[in-house]
């Protein structure tokens, strides 16, 4: 009752995947666990009697925030981010009770460590002594493994997936499928792999568990067990960007570096909807390059991009006299991004084809041949003009 009738405090979280690409490649790193984090936050004094309950002995009220509150994980992360706006030249990433620090050199870090305590005793926030973890290699946060390396993901949680029995109804598949799609980032081609499970879970479609379920199955667990490890973003290098589309799939894969120092920051695929399953082979491509620069446009907006394409669709898409409906749609997303094309053969477009398809040749050449190709530019101006232009008296 208190929840429906509480004003909504929009006050934003911070986004886990934004705090995870932060994190900085060191091996001097610290995990702070705040000891009952709500419970620190005290209830104001007009607002207490809100909170209270009954139990078969009395009537109780809270002091302290309680969990469950509508507000309380905003009015938590605004208390944290004060706290953590007067930690002068320490870096130190947080995420509700969670606060990680890092730094550059063993020497920095206890010095780091002590301007958080003295921060945190200001604010009278107390720690949980035996979840906090000190000048570490390697640490968990957020339910992922933090290295000097990069990100990887949670084995104890990867090896819990592997005693999931066979699925033998629609909702079990659709448990499975939520509790593999957390690590998805870390699975090239995961929707592709993950189709024919996922084909169960559709309307009026009949139960069948055949080889290709199983195989589906089998092959998900294996991925989660042997996932790569993605490396953090460097807002100071240019990005790379491949793309491919199959019948049924778009595949897409963030890079940086060149070989043989190229890293992959991020896998991503979707598959298609029937609509656009009809387009065309050259529209299915432009449709791959608009999805993959919305999808990946926390790391690419205002950053050099090269975008890697066989079939040249961008330099097809701008060039249109006249686009209308959805290629013009297209084209004026596309014109707010840095881009500069290059040609690849498909025969070299290996990781973007291997995402968007559950097959693909083996042996092909890997050496990338790349051909610059100015990308036109259009004014929004020119758009509106040419429909007017071309309108039969």
């Amino acid at each position: 009752m208190l929840n429906s009738v509480t004003k909504v405090d929009a006050y934003p979280l911070p986004r886990m995947d934004d705090l995870l690409n932060e994190a900085i490649p060191t091996s001097f790193m610290s995990t702070i666990d705040l000891q009952s984090g709500y419970h620190q936050v005290k209830v104001a004094d007009v607002d207490q009697d809100k909170t209270a309950f009954v139990c078969p002995f009395e009537t109780y009220r809270y002091l302290h925030m309680p969990f469950g509150l509508r507000n309380a994980p905003a009015t938590f992360q605004r208390l944290i981010d004060k706290f953590r706006s007067g930690l002068k030249d320490v870096f130190a990433l947080s995420y509700l009770d969670d606060i990680f620090v890092l730094s550059e050199t063993f020497d920095k870090h206890p010095e780091d460590l002590e301007k958080v305590f003295e921060r945190l005793s200001i604010f009278k926030l107390h720690a949980n002594r035996d979840k906090c973890h000190f000048a570490c290699d390697r640490v968990k946060y957020l339910g992922f493994w933090i290295t000097k390396n990069g990100i990887e993901a949670d084995q104890e949680k990867i090896s819990a997936i592997q005693k999931i029995p066979v699925p033998t109804n629609v909702k079990e598949v659709q448990s499975l499928l939520q509790t593999c799609s957390w690590f998805c980032r870390y699975v090239i081609n995961f929707a592709d792999i993950a189709r024919p499970l996922s084909s169960l879970t559709k309307k009026k479609v009949q139960w069948h568990w055949g080889p290709e379920q199983k195989e589906s199955f089998e092959t998900l667990k294996m991925c989660l067990m042997t996932s790569p490890i993605v490396k953090q973003a460097d807002g100071s290098k240019p990005f790379t960007i491949r793309t491919n589309e199959s019948n049924y799939a778009l595949g897409a894969v963030l890079l940086q570096g060149s070989c043989p120092d190229e890293h992959v920051i991020e896998y991503a695929n979707r598959l298609m909807i029937p609509a656009e399953r009809n387009y065309s082979t050259t529209n299915q491509e432009a449709l791959a390059v608009v999805w993959a620069l919305e999808k990946f446009r926390g790391f690419v907006e205002n950053q050099q991009i090269f975008l890697a394409s066989y079939h040249q669709p961008l330099k097809w898409l701008l060039s249109i006299k006249s686009p209308s409906g959805r290629l013009e749609r297209w084209a004026l997303e596309i014109q707010s991004f840095n881009l500069k094309i290059d040609y690849t053969p498909g025969k070299a477009n290996v990781v973007a084809d291997m995402i968007s398809r559950s097959s693909y040749t083996e042996g092909a050449a890997s050496d990338v041949c790349a051909i610059t190709v100015d990308m036109p530019s259009r004014k929004s101006s020119d758009i509106r003009k040419g429909p007017l232009e071309n309108k039969e008296p």
